[in-house]
């Protein structure tokens, strides 16, 4: 009688199997991370191999005026396309060399940014009202995350999200 690890089928079976876990587990996602008492907690995902687009809407701190940022991830980096808002002041790009800047009824638009951005970190805060839309999909941040709150972008592979 021959032995389980002398059948070839049976052995193919468990090299095919350990060669698709080895795959599947080295796979990248495109991950929305809140970091809440110390722990991660995974707001949302999707594959990295795939066009992501993030709209992050919020009300600037200073200026009390709504900012929209439009992105994309190419699966390694972070794409800053264009960003909308309705006050010049701290931390908005003003300059010529951000890109193609224009006027749209109430708001001051920067197309054409192209800033590529590694490791996307924001903070809820009072007043802020943080909301993302990601992949299609709306998230209030701000009415689910006490102000301060980090909310990080991150491309991982798969056994990262799995194991820490």
């Amino acid at each position: 009688m021959k032995k389980f690890y002398e059948s070839k089928p049976a052995f193919f079976l468990i090299g095919a199997t350990i060669f698709f876990l080895l795959l599947t587990l080295s796979e990248k996602k495109i991950c929305v991370i809140a970091e809440v008492e110390g722990k991660s907690e995974i707001i949302t995902s999707a594959d990295a191999g795939q066009k992501i687009s993030l709209t992050i809407n919020f009300i600037h701190s200073v200026q009390k005026t709504p900012v929209v940022e439009e992105l994309e991830s190419d699966g390694e980096d972070f794409i800053l396309l264009r960003t909308k808002y309705q006050s010049h002041g701290v931390g908005l790009p003003f300059s010529e060399t951000d890109g193609e800047f224009r006027r749209e009824g109430n708001f001051f638009v920067i197309d054409k940014m192209n800033r590529r951005i590694k490791n996307l970190s924001l903070r809820t805060g009072t007043g802020t009202q943080l909301c993302i839309t990601f992949n299609g999909e709306e998230f209030k941040l701000y009415e689910k995350y006490k102000p301060g709150t980090e909310i990080k972008f991150r491309v991982l592979p798969v056994y990262k999200i799995l194991f820490g």
